[in-house]
């Protein structure tokens, strides 16, 4: 097909020859001014008709271009969105296994400081039970000094 310039150009060469025609079987008196006049008047309407279907043609190719180029992207935005529901469940699962690991450290760590405690309360036993018996030891050791 013609570009829209190739196309111009050759319509304007053909009308200006096809004037010069009509003027020429006016002025040799084959045709009526009239006639003459309708024939340029409706090759005007047919150049009109003939530039708007060009036109719309090439509209509808760029909106049949936008087109498939819209649906590529929907197509990539299904893809993504795709994708992103798959990340955003393997967070979630990661975050429930962070979380469960959070509570099991805490009640680790509740048991490590609940039996630290009660070392320290049965090595406080423990050391008043020794210093109790140091004092029996020693007590009989200051009566006999």
């Amino acid at each position: 097909m013609l570009s829209p310039r190739r196309l111009a150009a050759t319509a304007a060469a053909l009308a200006a020859l096809t004037l010069g025609v009509l003027a020429l079987l006016v002025v040799a008196g084959l045709i009526t001014p009239g006639a003459a006049a309708t024939a340029t008047a409706f090759l005007v309407t047919f150049a009109a008709l003939a530039y708007v279907t060009v036109t719309l043609r090439r509209v509808d190719g760029k909106a049949h271009r936008i087109d498939l180029r819209i649906k590529k992207h929907e197509a990539e935005l299904a893809k993504t969105t795709a994708a992103l529901r798959t990340i955003e469940t393997r967070l979630d699962l990661l975050v429930r296994a962070v979380e469960e690991s959070a509570g099991r450290r805490a009640d680790d760590l509740g048991a490590i400081l609940a039996s630290l405690g009660e070392d320290r309360v049965n090595a406080m036993a423990r050391a008043r039970e020794v210093e109790e018996l140091r004092a029996e030891v020693r007590a009989p050791a200051k009566d006999s000094v």
